[in-house]
């Protein structure tokens, strides 16, 4: 299905992907100066919750030459921030991970799609797919409209089903694409904030990534305009199974990568987190020598679980579901407080 793409000429944001605003502060990432670990966590939390229109604090941070950067603690997927923008404070420090594949999953989708997988019927399967397509639209424009939409990091469409339809794989695809640069187009008409990162599913190869950004970047193009397409920023969500030459080439010509803890038949419990953090461990090795400045992130129930792991490793941080955040907050604050503690010349109390 080809809806009409219409051009357009918005301004768009150049930063570079997770990078906080000057004086904001990361959630579960920067700590000022503090006595305790409990009172840092809590200053950490309490960060992150600011109200409504409050502006960021003016507090300096020192970073130490050699200091590793800061440790992200992101959120995977809804169900723990306010619905509306204005109930949501400023500007967040990273983006919001969108499994676009849960989407599939909602009563008003879920039956069209399971009849457009196995409609044989070209003309019946096109009609299909504009339903899809119209439906997929007001959740795109729902997501905006929200509070993660001032910054999600969207993953495209697959599932085990598509994969096997390659050709509706790629209709899918497109049409989810369209409608999401749509709901873009028209949010930035109404003069609202937002920014959408990419996230390319599952590549096994550098040619699999570069053709499915080539695909993201016309369906953007052709939606918004080439000065949207350029900024536009796109990774990928890989699984952890990924050979490590591949990941290493993927992350060469990838803003960022995400690494999949709830890919394949990962077990949302502790006992995956030790397989889990080897294979970041490795893959990470294998992606810094190739970028070695390379945002390499994780996500899953696993990664929560291995956080002291992945840190230690020097993974650039994690998205955990809201079950999992407050704990993953503590456990990172923790985890940052010691290592400046054992900076040369920090007092046990403070900073010199």
């Amino acid at each position: 299905m080809k809806v009409e793409r219409q051009q357009g000429h918005n301004g768009i944001n150049e930063e570079r992907p997770f990078k906080s605003h000057a004086g904001d502060r990361a959630i579960g990432v920067e700590m000022s100066k503090s006595a305790s670990v409990a009172s840092a966590a809590a200053e950490f939390i309490a960060e992150g919750e600011r109200q409504p229109g409050a502006e960021p604090r003016n507090t300096a941070f020192f970073r130490r030459p050699g200091e590793r950067p800061a440790f992200l603690v992101l959120r995977d997927g809804r169900g723990e921030r306010p619905l509306l923008r204005e109930e949501a404070g400023g500007y967040p420090a990273g983006p919001c991970l969108i499994r676009s594949e849960e989407w599939l999953l909602a009563p008003e989708l879920a039956g069209l799609h399971d009849a457009w997988l196995t409609c044989e019927d070209e003309v019946q399967a096109e009609r299909i797919l504009q339903r899809i397509y119209y439906r997929l639209r007001a959740s795109s424009a729902a997501l905006l409209e929200s509070a993660d939409g001032i910054w999600a990091a969207v993953t495209l469409p697959c599932t085990p089903e598509l994969s096997a339809q390659p050709a509706k794989l790629a209709a899918l695809q497109d049409a989810w694409l369209e409608t999401l640069f749509a709901a873009v187009a028209e949010s930035q008409r109404q003069g609202s904030d937002c920014r959408v990162d990419l996230l390319a599913a599952y590549p096994a190869s550098a040619a699999e990534f570069a053709a499915q950004r080539e695909f993201i970047e016309d369906v953007a193009e052709q939606t918004l305009g080439h000065a949207y397409a350029a900024a536009c920023r796109i990774g990928a969500i890989l699984s952890p199974d990924v050979e490590h030459a591949a990941a290493g080439e993927i992350a060469r010509i990838a803003d960022f990568l995400v690494l999949d803890g709830a890919a394949g038949e990962a077990a949302p419990e502790e006992s995956a987190a030790g397989g889990f953090a080897q294979a970041a461990e490795e893959l990470l090795a294998a992606v810094r020598s190739v970028k070695p400045a390379a945002v390499v992130l994780a996500a899953g129930a696993p990664a929560a679980h291995a956080l002291a792991d992945l840190y230690r490793i020097g993974l650039s941080g994690i998205f955990c579901s809201a079950a999992q955040r407050t704990e993953a907050l503590l456990i990172a604050a923790c985890l940052t407080w010691m290592a400046r503690q054992d900076q040369p010349g920090t007092a046990a109390g403070g900073w010199q």
